[in-house]
């Protein structure tokens, strides 16, 4: 099958956010390329041998955003789309360098090649990730998650779904009801299975996502715990959950704060992520004017996690 890739050279930043703009411009997937975090993890003694050098060094100093859109899409139309959408962020942000290119591209070329590089590594104090063709031996006290990320965003490595993830850790209590708001590949959602979750609501509006996600919970022989659904918050009826955690971008969780009120009752707890740190105080004082009480908070990169009890 022939695709045409998509790139933007750009930096930490913005990349999740254009990641974010590209798949609402129709893409089927977007990847991003980051040779910083492929050294950080690297460098941290938790990581199991994540990636090499030669690989980091390859990808240069800067972020590079993909996406992968059908034959027969306009690539012309969608970097038009781009350009407009970069120059609106370079007004708020230091967007990098902002090239884009495209290409035609056959997924015969690279659809298992990145299979190489991605290997088990400890994801948090407790949880090891590891893909399916991967063999891991776990050692005393540690659990595995069988991952294949397959087309949607969300192999554990980034900061964002890293914070959140150990601060579920902290806070989940055993038999908790959870909902996982932007779920991905359900990578947090089985992760509060891991720690004794009595269920969980996987949710995300992407459709690719959704397919990855319910793959991975059969994987993981955690269907009777996990329902995921294809959705965005108002799809689901309004019920109390014991944890909820939200791992999108700062825009989207300031769209929610009042609606989640629907789904909290008085101890339940809230993890957001995917902040920048910029937007850190926009959110903290929108979700307390609400009436919600700031916990916790953690700091990675240029990325900030926030726990709310209701």
């Amino acid at each position: 099958m022939k695709w045409i890739e998509v790139s933007v050279t750009t930096n930490d930043l913005a990349s999740e956010i254009l990641s974010e703009f590209l798949m609402e411009e129709g893409a089927n997937g977007t990847e991003i390329v980051d040779a910083k975090a492929f050294k950080q993890a690297l460098e941290e003694s938790r990581y199991l041998d994540y990636a090499d050098d030669g690989l980091a060094e390859s990808y240069g100093p800067h972020v590079v955003v993909k996406a992968y859109y059908p034959e027969g899409t306009d690539p012309e139309k969608i970097l038009a789309h781009i350009s407009q959408r970069m120059d609106e962020l370079s007004r708020q942000m230091d967007t990098g360098p902002g090239i884009i290119r495209w290409q035609m591209r056959d997924d015969t070329e690279w659809k298992d090649n990145w299979k190489a590089y991605f290997k088990p590594f400890q994801f948090t104090d407790r949880i090891v990730i590891k893909p399916s063709w991967e063999e891991y031996q776990p050692q005393a006290g540690q659990t595995v998650i069988e991952l294949d990320p397959g087309m949607a965003f969300g192999t554990g490595t980034h900061e964002t779904t890293r914070m959140c993830a150990v601060l579920g850790e902290r806070h989940l209590k055993p038999g908790d009801r959870v909902l996982d708001l932007g779920c991905g590949t359900a990578i947090l959602s089985l992760v509060a299975a891991k720690l004794g979750a009595g269920s969980i609501l996987a949710v995300d509006i992407d459709e690719a996502a959704v397919r990855t996600a319910k793959q991975n919970v059969i994987n993981n022989h955690e269907a009777q715990r996990i329902e995921v659904r294809r959705g965005v918050l108002s799809d689901i009826d309004r019920q109390p959950f014991d944890l909820i955690m939200i791992n999108i971008i700062a825009d989207v969780i300031l769209s929610l704060t009042d609606a989640i009120r629907g789904y909290t009752h008085e101890n339940t707890r809230i993890i957001l992520s995917g902040i920048i740190k910029s937007r850190r105080d926009d959110v903290v004082t929108a979700w307390q004017a609400m009436g919600f009480r700031l916990m916790e908070e953690e700091e990675m990169g240029e990325w900030v996690a926030l726990v709310f009890y209701a």
